[in-house]
């Protein structure tokens, strides 16, 4: 739940603990100050969505407010008087000098909790997107500076609707803004009192939630979004999984249909430095998330998942019939931080997959009469499948010419001898990193 900001001016502690009492039934943050000089310290530090100035500090209150309005001419906050005078002329005076309400502090606490809330309210709705209901662009920015002030332990999700634009070229404003009404209304279903979202922008949606639910909200999105995609599209479109974009100005080509693409972190204050370092690592977590063809989710939370030795997530299994070869390859996966396994025959082939789980293999074509190699990549596939877990990329290194066999058989990589070990520690570095 997005939380207000508001300053309290009153001379009178007692009177300044109430209103913040009340504020914080109300869900809002309130600072205490009992001078001018205080007050507009805390102004130029700190936008305050709402200031509530008492009768009870030394300076003219009339003189006050007109100074304060013009402190906040760049932000305009709702400057609500507090007096002990009913007379409607005190009223007036006050709200002629820029007050936007008057309460007296005679008023029973149940009503001035309930001006105050309708005040709040007013305040968030005019500030919310009418197409979802959420928080606008402004509201979200100024809650990640909130969570950033408090130290608050909270996950965010950062929620982009991939190839939303090509769709609203294609279907129109109307269509366009059906889908987003919907997103609205499959994030509203999964979230709780405690949680917050708002548009980062009109397409992008940042989620505040805990970080112990963060993952199965972020599952969750991308499963409820391809499971609604359908209704989108025509029935051409979606049986073939794609649109047809043209203008006047582009050629017809094909663009995908529309997928989530998800970011999820946990704030940590000693990694962020400022908000923009928050959203810069939100977007490019979700730029690997693109790649994906459904909707799909990235998580980072190193807080959570503490230090991982890279070398033991890069596993590489290396089956080469030439020794020295082997020893080659070995040596210089070695070097450049990868964790290696030379498989002595392809009779152990598949009893070292299982023991050794590789990242990715290293196959050679072996004996030039018994295809040793295709068959140990067949059986690879079955093991995988049997396992359902999908199959490690593959390197099949070659001196026979024949490209189409081998990568029809599975193979994510044709290499044929003699080849650049550079050649191959490259290929290596793009299929790993």
């Amino acid at each position: 739940m997005y939380n207000p900001s508001v300053l309290i001016i009153s001379k009178r502690r007692e009177l300044a603990v109430k209103y913040k009492k009340i504020l914080k039934i109300l869900n809002a943050d309130a600072i205490l100050v009992n001078n001018l000089s205080d007050a507009i310290g805390k102004i130029r530090n700190k936008e305050f969505e709402f200031i509530l100035i008492s009768d009870t500090v030394e300076e003219n209150i009339k003189d006050f407010i007109k100074q304060v309005r013009v402190l906040t001419y760049n932000f305009r906050p709702t400057i609500i008087a507090i007096s002990k005078s009913a007379e409607v002329s005190d009223k007036l005076d006050l709200l002629n000098a820029g007050a936007d309400d008057f309460l007296s502090e005679s008023m029973p606490n149940r009503e001035f909790q309930a001006r105050l809330n309708a005040h709040i309210r007013r305040h968030i709705e005019n500030l919310t997107n009418p197409l979802t209901g959420f928080l606008n662009e402004k509201l979200t920015r100024k809650t990640i500076k909130q969570i950033m002030e408090k130290g608050s332990n909270v996950a965010l999700i950062l929620v982009v609707i991939d190839k939303i634009n090509y769709y609203r070229e294609i279907y129109g404003e109307i269509a366009t803004e059906k889908v987003l009404q919907t997103m609205g209304a499959i994030i509203q279903s999964a979230l709780i009192k405690e949680d917050t979202v708002g548009h980062y922008s009109q397409n992008e949606f940042i989620i505040f939630t805990n970080p112990y639910k963060a993952e199965k909200l972020a599952e969750f999105l991308a499963f409820a979004f391809d499971n609604v995609i359908k209704r989108f599209y025509s029935e051409f479109d979606f049986n073939n999984n794609f649109m047809m974009f043209s203008s006047n100005t582009k050629e017809e080509k094909k663009v995908s249909l529309m997928k989530l693409s998800e970011a999820v972190i946990e704030y940590d204050s000693t990694r962020y430095k400022n908000e923009h370092e928050i959203i810069q690592s939100l977007f490019n977590l979700v730029k690997i998330a693109r790649n994906a063809e459904k909707s799909t989710y990235i998580i980072d939370r190193p807080k959570l998942y503490g230090k991982v030795d890279k070398t033991m997530q890069n596993k590489i299994l290396i089956m080469e019939n030439d020794e020295a070869l082997g020893l080659l390859i070995e040596t210089s996966c070695t070097i450049n931080g990868y964790h290696t396994k030379i498989c002595k025959n392809y009779d152990g082939f598949i009893r070292t997959i299982r023991e050794y789980e590789p990242d990715l293999i290293i196959l050679d074509w072996g004996n030039d009469s018994e295809n040793e190699g295709i068959l140990a990549l067949e059986k690879a596939k079955k093991h995988y499948d049997s396992i359902n877990k999908k199959m490690p990329k593959i390197i099949f290194s070659t001196s026979i010419l024949d490209k189409k066999t081998i990568l029809s058989h599975g193979a994510d990589f044709y290499l044929p001898k003699p080849y650049d070990i550079q050649t191959l520690i490259k290929t290596i570095n793009d299929f790993l990193n």
